[in-house]
């Protein structure tokens, strides 16, 4: 049985993360970047989306799966999106 990780909110929180008005079957969180905005989107069914928007422009960063925090912490650095805890 595959099982996947989404990280819960208060770990998303500390990432600076905060939550915003979703459609149903999703979760979005967003945080400023230094060049735009930063979003990530939980799906009900284990996906997840990074989204950036730079200087007016929506770029696709990501849409799979991760398996754990450690995974993810990887996958948003690899996005160049800072994965420290603040605070």
């Amino acid at each position: 049985m595959d099982s996947f990780y989404q990280p819960p909110a208060e770990l998303l929180a500390r990432f600076g993360f905060r939550s915003n008005a979703s459609p149903a079957g999703q979760v979005r969180y967003s945080r400023p970047s230094e060049v735009g905005q930063e979003t990530l989107v939980l799906y009900t069914d284990g996906e997840m989306t990074l989204l950036e928007a730079v200087n007016g422009q929506l770029l696709y960063c990501f849409q799979g799966r991760v398996a754990s925090e450690a995974e993810l912490r990887v996958l948003l650095r690899q996005v160049n999106w800072p994965a420290e805890v603040a605070g």
